[in-house]
């Protein structure tokens, strides 16, 4: 995965039992799952600012914060929350599906069940038909994804099609199923595990914060789950 620089520096630390130490000047924002008229998640509606650039930040990893995104100590009692994760490139994982002008690569391990790859149809379907449109949609789809699970190459050229994005930490939040989603990064924010190793840096990258994960500290929809009702 390409890995520019970044003049805004941010890392986000895993610490052991403990929340997400973030590191650096980053907004942080709510950003609620839209739907549109036929209930289908088309876009974000971003709220204002809960954070704006603070040079470090706890947040909320175990899900029972009463202050959240922000950690208050409810860790404490008994959370371990070890990172599970593989340090492998999200691509050595993928299933692929190779459309007449791109190919979706998909690592499911990482799906956040943010639902903006059905929003336009379903982008495995999409990436076959090989239209302008379908193609256009497909990468749309691709880049509002907040885990950044899906990724789309060129397939003249190999590429990697990626969207700029400036860091910034999103809190999702999804009124439709009732639950909190997992916190959004944007812009190559550096991920650290909970014993200092540094995982492949990501243009989008969704990271637990319901404790239920199987993948952590990366979300995998667990808080999807219908005994979930964390708003």
């Amino acid at each position: 995965m390409e890995s520019p620089e970044t003049t805004n520096f941010v890392t986000i630390t895993v610490t052991p039992k403990g929340p997400y130490f973030v590191q650096g000047k980053v907004p942080i924002k709510k950003a609620l799952l839209t739907p549109d008229e036929n209930g289908v998640i088309v876009k974000y509606t971003l709220e204002k600012d809960i954070n704006f650039q603070k040079e470090q930040v706890r947040l909320c990893r175990c899900g029972k914060s009463r202050n959240k995104p922000f950690c208050d100590g409810q860790h404490i009692h008994g959370f371990q929350g070890v990172c599970t994760a593989p340090h492998l490139p999200i691509l050595a994982g993928a299933e692929t599906f190779a459309g007449p002008n791109l190919t979706l690569h998909d690592n499911e391990k990482y799906c956040a069940f943010a639902r903006f790859c059905d929003g336009f149809g379903r982008i495995w379907n999409l990436v076959r038909q090989g239209q302008p449109i379908t193609d256009k949609l497909t990468v749309q789809e691709a880049h509002l994804c907040p885990a950044g699970r899906l990724i789309i190459t060129n397939n003249q050229t190999g590429s990697v099609i990626e969207s700029e994005a400036t860091p910034m930490i999103l809190v999702i939040e999804d009124k439709q199923l009732n639950v909190s989603g997992p916190l959004g990064l944007r812009g190559n924010i550096i991920v650290i595990d909970d014993t200092g190793k540094s995982y492949e840096k990501r243009r989008l990258q969704a990271l637990c914060r319901c404790g239920r994960s199987k993948n952590t500290p990366f979300c995998d929809g667990s808080h999807a789950a219908p005994e979930q009702n964390t708003l």
